[in-house]
């Protein structure tokens, strides 16, 4: 398998992400624009996008504070809390990955140097297919919780005026999103203009979310699997001569030396590789753990007292627990794989080598017993752990505001 079969490899892998992330004008896999306008394009394309979800992320924050300082109503106030933090999470993330665009782009040709590229190992081939079709099965579901639940806020107050219309009861076209804006959003053309607005404005704003994570969850894996298939190559070290130097009780030893560097070099590649990549998506990881919990907390709020728009929040609310979901669960395997090394080695043949590879061994052994993980910004491990203490934190939050609002 050649460099280039890798490489379609990994794009075919990252085929769902590069839709998403063209519709915000940028890809990590195309071939950058030869042509001064071309580059011209790509950058008024993503100007439009960023600047379209900045007005609404903006228009939303207004309408909150606005309703902190007008309203003593917590239910108008936490109405659209949710939809705050879910916009301000996608304008995150698509500033972030836009500023590092190009080391993403280098991140992802360089994976085509490590990529396993022999077909000869069945046990290799059947781990990679399993993987990777894992990962395009988790991919699929994620998009579609997301899209659907942006299509079902888009179509919910055209469904509502149908309703009362079809009743024959007074009706009027409502807006998708709590925003406040700066003229008299209620006047016929002002009315139009102001649903296609928020129509394209959630959609920039899930295509940001989806283009950022799904990248995320893409070399995650992609790591993680070669961190398996260099267990299964450490585990395999001296193990067909292990049994005969036993069954002979012979006092020779053997050396593979040569394999075992092998595998340390691999090992370090790809622990500068984990690293970058941690390097690369820490300020994103950051903004997840923050506002996960609130937007959690926000939107169950909502769905027991607005039943028009239940549905439309119960799938927020399932996009919002498989997005933290998600993130938490790639950072976990991250992390086992590569503890899994220091594993690998005391299950090898080590006790048939000599001295020379068992001192290299035990270097490995020593070096993969500090795993990697990804952090939030430097200040914390993600694992599965810290969406237990997301969804811990949700729940503290959701009590206290449901407490309060029975009170008043």
């Amino acid at each position: 398998m050649s460099r280039e079969t890798a490489r379609k490899e990994i794009h075919k892998t990252l085929s769902l992400c590069n839709f998403f992330t063209r519709q915000i004008g940028f890809s990590f896999i195309d071939d950058l624009p030869s042509t001064a306008f071309g580059r011209l394009r790509s950058y008024i394309w993503f100007t439009i996008s960023a600047t379209l979800l900045f007005l609404m992320a903006s228009a939303e924050i207004n309408y909150v504070t606005l309703k902190l300082i007008k309203s003593s109503s917590v239910v108008e106030f936490v109405a659209s809390l949710h939809i705050v933090g879910y916009d301000a999470m996608s304008f995150g993330k698509l500033l972030t990955i836009w500023y590092k665009r190009n080391e993403f782009r280098q991140l992802v040709n360089e994976l085509a140097d490590i990529w396993p590229m022999s077909d000869d190992d069945k046990e290799e081939v059947n781990i990679k297919r399993s993987r990777t079709s894992s990962l395009r099965i988790a991919q699929f579901y994620y998009a579609f919780w997301n899209v659907l639940g942006v299509w079902l806020y888009n179509l919910t107050p055209i469904v509502v005026f149908v309703y009362h219309k079809v009743k024959g009861e007074p009706a009027d076209l409502g807006y998708i999103w709590h925003m406040a804006y700066p003229f008299d959003k209620t006047k016929p053309i002002y009315h139009e203009l102001v649903f296609i607005f928020e129509a394209c404005g959630g959609m920039i704003s899930v295509c940001s979310m989806l283009g950022s994570d799904i990248l995320f969850m893409t070399m995650a894996n992609h790591i993680s699997l070669l961190l398996r298939l260099l267990q299964l190559r450490i585990r395999r070290l001296g193990s067909t001569k292990a049994s005969s130097t036993i069954a002979n009780n012979s006092e020779h030893v053997h050396d593979t030396y040569d394999e075992i560097i092998s595998a340390v070099k691999t090992h370090q590649r790809l622990i500068t590789y984990g690293t970058d990549l941690e390097n690369a998506f820490s300020l994103v990881n950051l903004i997840n753990v923050l506002l996960s919990s609130v937007d959690i907390c926000c939107v169950v709020f909502n769905i027991l007292l607005d039943p028009w728009m239940a549905m439309s929040n119960k799938f927020f609310l399932g996009a919002a627990l498989t997005q933290v979901g998600i993130l938490c669960w790639y950072a976990h395997e991250i992390y086992t794989s590569s503890s899994g090394v220091a594993d690998a080695v005391y299950e090898s043949a080590w006790y048939t080598e000599n001295i020379r590879c068992q001192r290299a061994l035990l270097i490995l052994m020593q070096r993969s017993q500090k795993p990697l993980y990804f952090t939030a910004l430097k200040f914390h491990s993600i694992t599965m752990s810290t969406y237990s203490s997301i969804l811990t934190s949700s729940y503290s939050y959701f009590t206290l505001l449901y407490t309060t609002y029975r009170r008043d």
